[in-house]
């Protein structure tokens, strides 16, 4: 197989993600047009809306790289639609009734095609009828023979009841275009240049719950308001008065406990003997600072030099307590000297609380604590200028 990988999963990959996103881009549309209702993924279908535990509507999605595909009336993708929608109304035909089927797709739909006759506007489901059934009739293809079965084994009346509730959206935004889609749809929810920050937010905590929801078998679908309220959530911590946070709550490895080993924020630590565990600990909170603190920059979330600011008004604080502990120790042994280090560090690690904007969480104040530390422009043992280095 010249040029190619027969195992690339790459398209397959895309088309879950683009599902997913789809599904992320529905349910804030559902915010406003149905909040009552629930939605879920590869339950009844590719995606769902349901109410009361009853799917109302079904959604298959069909993604094409490079804007590939047709919708002729031989499409694969077509028929295996088909075939999902006629087995499950052949078990339940009262879901004519009480649902409604889309077809979501990247692929085009040519003009006089039985999809394009079941678009939105200017449907004749007579017309995609007549040409789904000489598909069915005359077409050999040994891929769709099980989902011509699975249509022709309806009733005429059920055929026709199909159509009448399906709905064909094609040449629909690929997977990149509709990240762009939901950003228009959030546009209200905070200033322009922050909308894609919002929404990478919104993403990462909507996939995490789409695996758990995939992870658990019978677990309940999820409710369109939860993605309400988070959405909420992110438009209050974008408000000129507030920051997202986003790294409270983010675990260390062993690897990155041992790539901090060395910094000088522990040799610090170290210099005053402070146990391994609180070492750890100081390790956490400076990786959860750092990452918190950068991504704040990469999102342009910062302004007027503030955390320029907050620096300041951190040495500012330690300033007075260093320096009484220096007059206190002065001329003194080492150990007397240790020992008031550990007393500086222990205001900051357990008291200091310094919020930045709205943001009052331990991990930012001690782990900016060990930012500076690690730059020299504080320290905890009186010597701390004399025994420091460069950071390796």
């Amino acid at each position: 197989m010249a040029g190619g990988n027969k195992f690339d999963a790459t398209a397959s990959m895309v088309g879950y993600l683009y599902q997913c996103r789809f599904a992320l881009f529905k349910a804030i549309q559902a915010t406003r047009d149905a909040p009552g209702a629930d939605i879920s993924i590869e339950r009844f279908d590719d995606v769902a809306f349901e109410q009361n535990g009853d799917p109302v509507e079904l959604i298959q999605t069909k993604h094409h790289l490079a804007g590939k595909g047709s919708l002729s009336d031989a499409s694969t993708d077509l028929w295996k639609t088909l075939r999902v929608w006629a087995e499950r109304i052949a078990a339940d035909p009262a879901t004519v009734i009480s649902s409604r089927f889309f077809l979501i797709t990247t692929a085009t739909a040519p003009s006089g095609s039985a999809a394009s006759l079941l678009r939105a506007d200017g449907r004749d489901e007579a017309g995609a009828l007549v040409l789904l059934e000489a598909s069915a009739a005359t077409s050999t293809s040994a891929t769709n023979a099980l989902a011509y079965q699975a249509f022709n084994a309806l009733s005429p009346t059920l055929r026709v009841g199909l159509l009448k509730v399906m709905t064909v959206l094609d040449a629909a935004s690929d997977a990149l275009d509709l990240q762009a889609d939901i950003e228009a749809e959030l546009h209200h929810a905070a200033k322009t240049q922050h909308v894609p920050a919002l929404v990478e937010r919104l993403e990462g905590w909507w996939f995490r719950q789409v695996i758990a929801s995939l992870s658990v078998a019978g677990a309940p679908p999820i409710p369109v308001v939860t993605v309400d309220a988070k959405i909420e959530e992110l438009r209050e911590s974008f408000q000129r008065d507030a920051l997202p946070v986003d790294f409270a709550e983010l675990d260390v490895t062993q690897e990155i406990l041992d790539e901090h080993d060395g910094r000088l924020f522990v040799r610090q630590l170290r210099d005053i003997e402070v146990a391994p565990k609180r070492i750890g600990w100081a390790i956490r909170d400076y990786y959860r600072a750092f990452e918190q603190r950068s991504r704040w920059a990469r999102d342009d979330l910062l302004v007027d030099n503030e955390l320029q600011r907050y620096e300041r008004g951190l040495i500012e604080a330690w300033e007075p307590r260093f320096e009484s502990a220096c007059e206190e120790c002065d001329g003194r042994d080492d150990a007397l000297r240790i020992a008031a280090g550990r007393q500086i560090y222990k205001w900051a690690e357990c008291d200091a609380d310094f919020p930045l904007r709205s943001v009052r969480q331990r991990f930012l104040t001690h782990g900016s604590f060990h930012i500076l530390a690690n730059r020299l422009a504080l320290g905890w043992h009186p010597d701390f200028r004399a025994k420091g280095g460069d950071d390796e």
